[in-house]
């Protein structure tokens, strides 16, 4: 059986895992094991009561480990991420280069739409989302047309980062609601 403060500290490494998404029991055992452990061996040298405490001191907050967590996580995600949209605006960027193509409310529609489901996934990183995948728009008029003029096609620019940080701003919105 476990202790009180194990179990309180254990609780709330839940609770903060659970702001940002994660809901994976065997983080929980682990980490319990891991307390269990620490205050076992901390018991052989002090006496109960300062074992717990400084055992669950030296294993760091909650807000600490759940941070590691995700730290490790979003690593992998964030590649993941970063390839998805820079093929969904090499993908956006084709269908409006074609000649029949002539619907830019769609393009800027789809473009903010694609950097807003990557700033809900992503929200640490909104600029990147939306200049991989708007930038590729510009950079083809710019090798297409080299002057002046196409450089004002970075204006389109604003669509991917509008989505962008709407998505990051929902996410957060999202990981503040107590549940």
């Amino acid at each position: 059986m476990t202790s009180p403060l194990v179990e309180a500290y254990v609780r709330r490494l839940r609770r903060e895992l659970k702001r940002h998404f994660i809901a994976d029991r065997r983080i929980i055992d682990e980490v319990r094991d891991h307390l269990v452990d620490a205050v076992e061996r901390a018991r052989e040298h002090e006496d109960t009561s300062t074992a717990e405490a400084e055992a669950i001191e030296r294993f760091g907050s909650p807000e600490l480990v759940a941070a590691a967590f995700v730290a490790d996580r979003t690593r992998i995600l964030h590649r993941c991420l970063l390839v998805a949209a820079t093929l969904a605006g090499i993908a956006i960027a084709c269908v409006d280069a074609q000649p029949t193509w002539d619907d830019a409310g769609l393009t800027a529609g789809a473009m903010a739409l694609a950097a807003a489901l990557l700033g809900v996934l992503g929200p640490d990183r909104p600029w990147r989302w939306a200049l991989a995948v708007g930038v590729w728009i510009p950079t083809y008029a710019l090798m297409r047309t080299p002057a002046f003029g196409s450089v004002a096609m970075f204006v389109v620019l604003i669509f991917p980062f509008a989505g962008a940080y709407a998505g990051c701003v929902t996410r957060r919105a999202l990981t503040q609601v107590p549940w």
